[in-house]
């Protein structure tokens, strides 16, 4: 593929440097690294520096819903975060075609629920999608192959 083609942009958002890493391998094990770019940021404030940046601004964002070390639970302030991260992103003009895909461990369908109200663009539970799902996902969400 030519080089000079432009690349999908993706960043992860996720606490968990294990899930970052994993995130971005997908993509290179399965060949995709020549289509997709991944950008990877450990909190959100590191992630709206990528954002705001129009040479790092991503196609899509792949954000965990809970940020903190301590994953056991989801408590109101970081679904609130999580909001408002997505809200800023869906309300600006020039951003607003970012795709953002929620993921989390989380599986309620009330969370669910609320969050799609906010205008995602997708939700994924953390363990139940194998690689190459996560791919055809990204893929469908951009138009672009869906075989590999």
């Amino acid at each position: 593929m030519d080089d000079k083609i432009k690349k999908i942009k993706i960043l992860i958002v996720d606490s968990d440097e294990m899930m970052r890493i994993y995130f971005r391998d997908i993509f290179w094990i399965h060949g995709r690294s020549n289509e997709y770019e991944v950008l990877m940021a450990s909190t959100l404030e590191e992630a709206e520096k990528i954002i705001s940046d129009k040479n790092t601004c991503p196609d899509t964002i792949f954000l965990d819903i809970i940020m903190s070390p301590k994953k056991s639970h989801i408590s109101a302030f970081e679904i609130t975060r999580c909001i408002d991260f997505v809200s800023k992103i869906k309300n600006n003009k020039d951003l607003n075609q970012v795709k953002i895909i929620l993921y989390s461990g989380h599986k309620e369908e009330a969370l669910k629920s609320n969050l799609s109200k906010i205008g995602i663009d997708g939700f994924l539970i953390k363990g139940e999608s194998m690689p190459k799902e996560i791919i055809a996902f990204t893929d469908k969400i951009h138009g672009t192959r869906t075989n590999n």
